[in-house]
């Protein structure tokens, strides 16, 4: 049997740079649809005086929770979901540039105790758990399913994971299970009153990536209702079903749907955000060392020929020598180093050059720009979908 050779050394920084660009990634894809000020309550939660205790307890508490679950909740790692399921998770995913999550099934008879699916983790997306009760999910109907996979999701990618983590810790108690479940249902109120102000916007960003994955309103209204029908009392208590229904109605009409609609039958899978390019990474890098590198150099040449200045006028004609001296070498130094950048430059075009070409994405046929270019025209921006639901909650 061979021993893998891992040089720890060379492949950290290379795990810590694509861990990086995905987290920027779904950062950048989530704004494309989130509730803005869901968005930035979910920013201030571990910063507030209120939240930074309770998320920090999620943290600690996290291993506890996952033991006490796997003794009386969940179902062993080795049962898996079905490949089905599996694909259509690993298409939302790629649809929404969601986190990967861990999959873990509940046991059939605390199954009503729990959603169909149960979006949980912990802070800065360190943890993202899916809980999934399998018979009801497989029972939906595919569209259906569909929409609570990616609202599911969404939560995840909007950071709701550890809202929901601390709900659950709270209503099971210290202990955990039936006990745990009597003793801790006053802190379970606690902790719903202490975490309103961001649980009762948490859901707004859910339906609407599940409307994103779905497309048509019809659908994704039936799903809500159904989860509404569906809520267990330990999770966060949402608003009333239609304020949700209006917000989605209001974000069916935006710019991202007009998207959705008219390019759903791309390809090569239609996705919020493009992936992101490693090399483009790697050269921007570069370009923000050598440019802060010539700042450098420019910021210490400047003050060695201010320095200069103030030698000659008090009359010290040997700092002078000494500070013409050193800009001198500067100037070598800076010399070299473009000659460096040159060289490098042009090491970097002959590989660019001898490199195979990137096959070119198939522009867009007449017929469909023209559906795209009237669908954007008369659709809404995301800001105005959001200064609606924000006026129709009364946070202005």
């Amino acid at each position: 049997m061979l021993r893998a050779v891992v040089h720890i050394a060379a492949d950290l920084p290379q795990f810590l740079q694509r861990r990086e660009l995905a987290a920027y990634e779904q950062r950048l894809a989530r704004t494309a649809y989130a509730y803005g000020v869901d968005l930035r309550r979910a920013q201030w939660l571990s910063g507030s005086t209120i939240g930074d205790p309770l998320m920090r307890a999620v943290d600690r508490r996290w291993s506890r929770l996952v033991h006490q679950l796997e003794e009386d909740s969940l179902r062993p790692l080795r049962v898996a979901p079905p490949t089905a399921l599996l694909e259509e998770l690993a298409h939302l995913i790629h649809m929404l540039r969601a986190p990967l999550p861990t999959l873990r099934l509940l046991r059939p008879e605390v199954a009503a105790q729990w959603p169909a699916v149960t979006p949980l983790g912990t802070t800065k997306g360190g943890i993202h758990w899916l809980v999934l009760d399998l018979d009801r999910v497989m029972a939906l109907p595919s569209d259906e399913r569909t929409f609570v996979l990616a609202a599911a999701l969404g939560h995840l990618q909007c950071e709701h994971g550890p809202i929901f983590a601390a709900h659950l810790m709270a209503y099971r108690g210290k202990e955990g299970g039936a006990e745990g479940e009597r003793t801790g249902s006053r802190g379970a109120k606690v902790v719903r009153s202490l975490l309103r102000p961001w649980a009762k916007v948490a859901v707004f960003s859910a339906d609407r990536a599940g409307l994103v994955a779905v497309r048509e309103l019809p659908v994704a209204l039936r799903a809500m209702e159904r989860q509404a029908q569906e809520h267990v009392r330990w999770m966060p208590a949402w608003p009333a079903l239609d304020t949700r229904c209006r917000a989605l109605e209001d974000f069916d009409r935006s710019a991202l749907m007009a998207r959705r609609r008219v390019l759903a039958d791309d390809a090569n899978g239609w996705a919020i955000a493009p992936p992101g390019r490693e090399e483009e990474l790697d050269s921007l890098g570069h370009k923000l060392a050598a440019a802060v590198g010539g700042a450098l150099g420019i910021g210490g040449r400047l003050a060695m020929r201010f320095e200069g200045h103030e030698r000659r006028a008090s009359g010290d004609e040997a700092g002078t020598s000494k500070a013409e001296a050193a800009e001198a070498e500067g100037s070598k130094d800076d010399a070299k180093h473009d000659d460096a950048q040159r060289e490098a430059k042009g090491a970097k075009e002959t590989a660019k050059a001898d490199a195979p070409p990137e096959p070119a994405q198939p522009p867009l046929d007449p017929e469909r720009a023209s559906r795209l270019e009237q669908a954007l025209r008369d659709a809404w921006s995301l800001a105005r979908c959001d200064q609606r639901l924000t006026r129709r909650l009364g946070l202005l």
